[in-house]
């Protein structure tokens, strides 16, 4: 029996695969992807940094990618903003914002603006303030609530049983949960 070897190329030959661009390639093995929603202004936060988008795209999705030195914000597959940043050494947090670049896009604000102005002539990126800490919230079992008034016990007609008080719904509740289990 003869045993016959062949070489990958030999084998897979006849299928040649999609081509795919340089920069469709880059993006998808290179790049990391995010979703943020922007703000009524057009600014969405990351990482610890507002950045300017958009203004015309109020509370809109959008989808930031992170790759080789620059981060590029999109809505739709179109490019609204391009920012050159600095990653830490983790990978994942962004250390420094620069050079933004806005691109003309069909999602401008239709409100006219006062001035003119470029984008030299205003702040597009900021370090923002970290979020801060949620507070933990008190049980109600720490709660007690002070008797807003004394209730006056009435006594009931001449035959009726007991003692009735002026209202079915007050009622005064003891201050040791022991008493109240033993009624």
């Amino acid at each position: 029996m003869l045993l016959v070897t062949h070489s990958p190329v030999e084998v897979l030959d006849w299928h040649k695969g999609t081509m795919y661009p340089a920069s469709v390639l880059d993006r998808i093995l290179f790049a990391t992807r995010y979703t943020r929603h922007l703000d009524t202004h057009g600014l969405l936060r990351f990482h610890h940094w507002k950045l300017y988008a958009e203004r015309g795209l109020p509370r809109a999705p959008v989808t930031v990618w992170v790759y080789d030195g620059s981060l590029k914000i999109e809505y739709q597959a179109v490019t609204l903003a391009t920012y050159s940043v600095e990653v830490e050494d983790d990978h994942k947090h962004v250390r420094q914002v620069s050079n933004p670049r806005l691109v003309e896009t069909p999602f401008r604000s239709p409100q006219l603006t006062l001035w003119n102005l470029g984008p030299e002539d205003w702040v597009l990126y900021w370090r923002a303030e970290p979020y801060a800490r949620a507070h933990r919230k008190r049980l109600a079992s720490e709660i007690s609530q002070q008797v807003l008034f004394d209730l006056v016990e009435v006594e009931r007609a001449v035959g009726a049983e007991g003692v009735a008080a002026p209202h079915p719904w007050l009622r005064v509740v003891p201050k040791d949960p022991a008493q109240q289990t033993e009624e």
